[in-house]
């Protein structure tokens, strides 16, 4: 079996504007894509959160790429932000810099020693990939929501992270765009090792490259395998997020 990319072991923490205890044990493998499904307020967004290091759990610990987030200092946290990309369901573009600024910050950042006409050349190469090159000189305010939705994952991309981390990707997005995403996933899983991590609200062609789907319900795990064995495993109710 594959080294764990994520762990999340004998999680047991509350879940905001819901009476359920979010309660799952998650190992997910180096090189996986795994897909969250599940009704609103099922979990999926915390779990990403919680993935990510931006909130701690009540019991149980969540090890990323091989690290315990923790109450280490942020500055001990960096080296593993930076192999990680995620997207919230906020997607946090800077309302001062346009799409291409945006997406090239971290690569001024962080890859201080690229040639500038490099950095350009790469953000220009995945606004391309997700359709929004033409939007390059626009400000977040001025695009749509699934504009924004598509810079954020460009910019999550920009630094060939390990691990990509996505809160409901597709909002906002048409089936088109979409199937965009889902190729510049596949392209990128092709020629990089990459986990991929994303809690969808409904279901959409992107669930089609997932190797594994867990299905939440009120803060549990209630199915967790291959698309056609969960579709079989779950009730009625839930096959509308898997089929």
């Amino acid at each position: 079996m594959n080294e764990a990319a994520l762990v999340l072991e004998q999680i047991r923490t509350p879940m905001a504007g819901s009476p359920h205890v979010l309660d799952v044990d998650l190992r997910i493998a180096a090189g996986e894509f795994v897909a969250l499904v599940g009704p609103s307020r099922s979990g999926k967004s915390l779990m990403i959160e919680l993935a990510a290091g931006l909130v701690r759990p009540e019991a149980g610990r969540v090890v990323l790429l091989g690290h315990e987030w923790d109450d280490t200092q942020e500055t001990e946290q960096t080296p593993i932000r930076l192999r990680v990309g995620t997207v919230l369901q906020q997607p946090g573009l800077l309302s001062n810099m346009t799409l291409f600024q945006n997406v090239l910050l971290p690569l001024r950042y962080h890859h201080g020693a690229m040639p500038e006409r490099s950095r350009e050349q790469a953000v220009m190469a995945q606004l391309e990939r997700l359709g929004v090159a033409p939007m390059r000189d626009r400000f977040p305010d001025e695009l749509t929501h699934g504009e924004v939705r598509r810079a954020a994952i460009a910019r999550a991309l920009i630094l060939d992270p390990e691990v990509l981390l996505l809160d409901d990707p597709v909002a906002g997005l048409d089936a088109e765009m979409v199937l965009a995403l889902k190729a510049c996933v596949e392209e990128r899983r092709a020629h990089h090792p990459l986990t991929v991590v994303a809690a969808l609200r409904a279901f959409s062609s992107l669930i089609e490259g997932a190797d594994r789907l867990v299905v939440l319900q009120d803060g549990r795990m209630v199915a967790d395998g291959a698309r056609d064995t969960v579709a079989c495993a779950v009730p009625e109710m839930l096959r509308k997020y898997v089929e």
